[in-house]
Parts: structure tokens; sequence; C-alpha cells
């Protein structure tokens, strides 16, 4: 039995995990003051560059100023759903499929992020570790985590050291399970994932090749190989174009079930995908894995929550599943932070389940699209016509329903729409501020922003009593006199305003400055922290 003063740390928050979500969501909780600890029995950076970041996912990371890491880090790769089909990698281009013009041309317009810039899962946790510790949170790796127990009040963790094999306890006031797929923290609580269906087994494989000169179109397409001997993708990991993933799909005489493919057929299946002999391979590691689909019957179990693929799984078809995961944590991390500091009723963090199901749920849709219709060898430019816009809105436009919103319109936001709605994120809108531009996202950082119209003088004034809350205006010269930027943008009239939440998500909007907007804004931010 372990003995209370055997209990050595005490923690506001205990992330389990320390993949790019449990990573980022702590590296998110640090930068709002919290204090946090991340806990995992590896070492996150002893892994190969897996997935890759989406532009929603590096808005965020440049909401925490890291936009000069970002600038540093990131390099441009394919821009989402395009794609080239060849028969080798040295073999001439068969065919190209986009996604249409419009949406396209909405995607590469829409953030201050370029809609080609990326970085892989590895640069995330690396980034997010160096940032963490600069910002005072803990990591204690090399330790398993075993066993909790919670109450009404506090979190207990029970933790073994590898190397010791001593076991601890950790107390917080909340724990986030971002432990993967087969998550413990899931398991614990009892919590399943009913709708789990496992549409295909497959292998992923990571290596060294220097096929950048062999492969110039991997900057732009991503690419798709099918030939008699294998079909599979290609996929640069790094901007030189020197590190590569290729997921295998098929080949023949793959088995139904899962198994783990030798070094040497590995390495085969690769070379008759590159299609010369005489390119080297160093072959990292390859990996048989299930693509499967599912969301956890819940996603918050009192002050225990879930997040990443402990909370949804997805293939990795589409290419959102981390970053989806990562959003998880940035959601919930202004939650906590803004209950735990006494700025918020706890019942705010009753918003997180519906919000991030609603996200998932159209994470999900996408992944299980693009997978269906590869599988059924549906005409990828028909298909990716047909999934654009859930794929847009998956990505980038996807709206939350919940006590954390004050809605207007309850009809469903056409992607294609660009206007601020309550419960979807701020629009971008590039502006003009002492002579250097800057978006519209950079105006409320990551705090609460009330965001005053060019006619909207009246609200700078406001009393917000002690609220947590800046108030901005974008006046007419930031516009470069043209009010009806913002009017069109914000769906109110000049003297209107937008109350933006820290995750840059509309909360509220008034169409016209009121009589008394202290009264109004205070009873609305009042609302949407649970004390009304």
């Amino acid at each position: 039995m372990i003995e209370e003063e055997d209990i050595v740390e005490r923690y506001e928050v205990v992330v389990v995990g320390a993949g790019p979500v449990g990573l980022s969501t702590a590296l998110f909780l640090a930068d709002r003051g919290v204090r946090v600890l991340v806990l995992d029995k590896r070492d996150p950076l002893s892994g190969p560059p897996r997935a890759n970041t989406s532009m929603r996912t590096l808005e965020l990371f440049r909401a925490n100023g890291l936009g000069p890491v970002l600038d540093r880090v990131c390099w441009d790769g394919p821009p989402p759903l395009r794609s080239m089909f060849k028969d080798s990698a040295v073999g001439a281009v068969q065919n190209r499929a986009g996604m249409p013009d419009r949406y396209a041309d909405r995607l590469a317009a829409c953030s201050p992020v370029g809609i080609r810039r990326m970085m892989t899962q590895y640069e995330v946790q690396r980034m997010a570790l160096e940032e963490l510790r600069r910002l005072g949170g803990q990591i204690r790796f090399g330790v398993e985590f075993v066993g909790l127990t919670a109450d009404a009040e506090e979190v207990r963790v029970q933790v073994i050291d590898a190397d010791t094999g001593r076991e601890h306890q950790v107390v917080s006031s909340y724990l986030v399970g971002a432990d993967g797929s087969h998550s413990r923290v899931r398991n614990l609580l009892g919590i399943g994932v009913p709708d789990r269906q496992v549409a295909a087994r497959l292998n992923t494989a990571f290596f060294r090749a220097d096929l950048r000169r062999l492969l110039p179109e991997s900057a732009t397409d991503f690419c798709f190989v099918r030939n008699e001997q294998v079909y599979c993708t290609l996929l640069a990991k790094s901007a030189a174009g020197d590190h590569w993933s290729s997921h295998i799909m098929d080949y023949p005489g793959k088995p139904a079930e899962l198994v783990q493919l030798s070094p040497e057929k590995t390495l085969s299946l690769l070379r008759a995908a590159i299609g010369d002999d005489t390119v080297p391979i160093d072959l990292i590691e390859c990996n048989a894995w299930e693509a499967a689909f599912g969301i956890a019957s819940e996603l918050r179990h009192g002050r225990v929550f879930l997040a990443g693929d402990a909370a949804h799984v997805q293939s990795s078809a589409g290419g959102l599943g981390m970053n989806t995961g990562i959003q998880d944590g940035h959601n919930l991390a202004w939650k906590l932070a803004t209950v735990l500091h006494g700025r918020a009723d706890e019942t705010l963090l009753d918003s997180y389940e519906p919000e991030r199901r609603a996200a998932a749920e159209a994470s999900l849709a996408v992944s299980q699209g693009m997978y269906g219709g590869g599988q059924a060898q549906q005409d990828t430019t028909q298909l990716y016509a047909r999934l654009a816009a859930d794929y847009l809105r998956a990505m980038m436009f996807y709206r939350y329903d919940s006590g954390a919103v004050l809605t207007d319109a309850t009809a469903e936001v056409d992607v294609l729409d660009d206007q601020a709605v309550p419960g979807c994120r701020l629009p971008h809108r590039w502006l003009t501020n002492g002579g250097r531009q800057l978006s519209t996202l950079d105006i409320v950082g990551t705090q609460w922003t009330l965001l005053a119209g060019p006619n909207g003088a009246g609200w700078l004034t406001a009393d917000t009593d002690g609220l947590d809350l800046q108030v901005r205006q974008i006046t007419a010269a930031m516009l470069d006199g043209d009010s009806a930027v913002f009017t069109e943008m914000a769906g109110t009239e000049a003297d209107g305003a937008l109350l933006v939440r820290p995750d840059g998500f509309v909360a509220w909007r008034s169409c016209s400055l009121p009589v008394d907007p202290s009264d109004i804004v205070r009873s609305a931010v009042r609302t949407l922290l649970g004390y009304t």
C-alpha cells in the first residue's frame, strides 16, 4: 500500500502519453501557466517521422508565439487532396487528381499559414518538448502509468519507474489520457469504443533514400504507386527528400490477417515501388497496423479527459488523425486553465465532449470516405470532388454547439461562405497595422477578445468588470478604408462586434452597438464561462 508520505509530486494537470497530442496538450497548458506533468515509458523522439501537420494545427502553434520556429522547421509539401498515380517512382505520371478549384482556392486563402506548409510528428514532438521545458512544464520518461483513482477533488496516478521498479503516486486536479488507441487510461475507466470497425490491415515502412531527384513531383503531389508487385504510397518526410514513408496497402499473396513484414520482404516491395534497384534504401522500421474507425463512448469521465487516439481512431486516409488530436488538446487546455485559475465555473469543462466529438465525427467521416473510395477504386478526381466540402469542414471549418457558444444561427454553414458564425473559427483577413501586415487571428491571439468594427469605438469603453477580456477594434485604416471588409466578414454592421474565445472560435456576436455595451458584454461572457 502506498502511504501519503510516498506522494512526491503534485500538479494541476497530468498528461499520460508523450506523443504529439500529449506533448502539444501539455505545451498549451504550460503556456497558460498551468503546472503540468507529462508521463511516458518511452522517449518520444526515438521513432521515425510519421504523420504530418495540417494548416489548422500550424495556426495553433503560430498563435502560441511559435511562428519563428515554424518558419525554420516547416517545409512545402503537397497541398491537401492533391495526388498523382505512377507505376513506379521513376515512371511517368499516369494521372493527377485534386479537389475542385473553388475548394482549393478557399483553402489557400483561409489562413495566414500557407496551404503547403507542413512538419512531421517528430518535429512537432521535438518543438513541443523544447518549448514545454522552457515554460517550466515537467516531463518524466521511463515511467509506466499503471493505475488511477479519481474523486470529486483530485486524481491519484500510480506509476512505476522502469529503472528502479519503484511505484509511486502523482496527484493532480485533472488528468488527460493521450496514450493512444490502446489507451490504458480509457480501459481503466471502463470506457469502450462501441462503434470501432477495422477497415484494413496494412504495413507502413519508414526509410531513408535519395528519391527527390527520382520523384521531384513528391513536393507537389501525394504519390500513389500501383504495379503488379505492389500498391503503396511514397511520401517525403523531410524538406531534403531523404526521409520517406510508404503505406503498403496490397501485394500478391497479402494475407487477410495482420502480419509483420520481414525486412527482406519490405525492401523487396519498396524496390518494386521505386523501380530502380540501384537506389540504396536504409530501412528504419516497418509497422503492421489496423486501419480502424471509432469514437470512445465518453471523452470525459469526471476529472479525466481523453484526447487523440485514446478518444477517437481513424485510418491515415485524409491525414487528419494526429491533427484532430492536437486540436482536442488545444480546446481542452484553455478551458482547464480558465477553470484552474478561478476565471470560470467548472461547468465550462462540460463543453469539451460535445465540441470535440463533433470535430472527431467530421474527421472520421472524411477518413472513411477517402478509404472507402480508394478500396472501391473510385475515380480519384470524382472522389475528391465528392469529399472536398467535408474535408474543408473537418480540417478548418467544423462547428461547435455547446454551452460555450451563444449561437444566433441554426442552419449548417457552407464551407465556401467565409463569414464569422458563432461556433466556428474566426475567419482570416489580412490587415495593415503600423505598416505591417497581420491577420485577424493575430489580433485576437489566445485571449478572450471582443473584436469591434470600424464604427464600434463605443465597445472600447465597455466596463468588463474584471473579466479576463481584451477589447480590440479593427479600424477603417487597418482595412485600407474599406469598412465593408469587416461587415462582410463579421456578418454585422460596421459598429457590431464579435466575441472570440481563446481558441479563435467565435462565441457570440452583436450586429450593432447597443445602448449599454457593458451590460451585454458582461452578461454574454458570464454565461459562456458558466456563471449563469
